[in-house]
């Protein structure tokens, strides 16, 4: 699944859903970018961001002030060029124009403690599409933390499982009763191979004692 998106920044942003994470493809006019989550980074926790950059905003007040600060002047007798104030009003509506098509409107999907933040465009155009690329996300995310870290492997060490099979309750991947029902098995396949580890200590691979008492007893009997 892909999600492609702009904005009036003239940057692009592409996203790709791979088998085992997310791809980021940003290409703003000064650089671009390529990166690569995985599954195991990708967070639940959306925060939005709005804001405006100021700068504009300033710069179309101060022009503004320059063209009343020119007409009160022109007022009061003082010799000033044609159209001085119209020419700084119209700047000053540049800049105001600017810093209301320059608005962010940013969706971070983030772990609980805000890292590994993942940046959409949050407009209105996009909202539906973001709210559904998500959805999927967290879908196809979840069925592979699911399938790879549930699974229980007797030639993996026991504790590395266990905390596996917690973390993934702690995800709400697992109910309370799938995890316990996880870590019995788990329990039984450790007993399995400590009862065989066991049995091999005790009866080592090569001769068996019997077997080489026998045959010291036989070369000394020819003897």
């Amino acid at each position: 699944m892909e999600l492609n998106q702009f904005d009036l920044n003239l940057d692009r942003f592409k996203f790709i859903i791979e088998n085992n994470g997310l791809r980021l493809i940003k290409n703003r006019i000064a650089s671009n970018t390529d990166t690569f989550v995985e599954f195991e980074d990708i967070g639940s926790k959306i925060i939005i961001d709005k804001s405006r950059k100021l700068l504009w905003l300033i710069l179309s007040l101060l022009f503004l002030i320059i063209a009343v600060w020119i007409f009160i002047n022109r007022l009061e007798g003082d010799k000033i060029g044609a159209g001085a104030e119209i020419f700084h009003i119209v700047i000053s509506l540049f800049f105001l124009t600017i810093f209301l098509l320059t608005k962010k409107n940013i969706i971070f999907l983030t772990k609980n403690d805000n890292t590994n933040a993942i940046e959409f465009i949050g407009t209105k155009r996009y909202k539906k599409q973001v709210d559904e690329f998500i959805k999927e996300l967290h879908r196809r995310r979840d069925k592979y933390l699911v399938d790879n870290y549930s699974t229980l492997n007797e030639f993996l060490p026991y504790n590395q499982q266990y905390n596996n099979l917690v973390w993934l309750y702690e995800l709400k991947l697992l109910t309370k009763e799938e995890l316990n029902k996880k870590i019995n098995e788990l329990d039984e396949i450790q007993f399995k191979t400590d009862s065989q580890e066991k049995n091999n200590t005790n009866n080592p691979i090569g001769f068996k004692k019997s077997n080489f008492l026998d045959e010291k007893n036989y070369a000394e009997n020819e003897i």
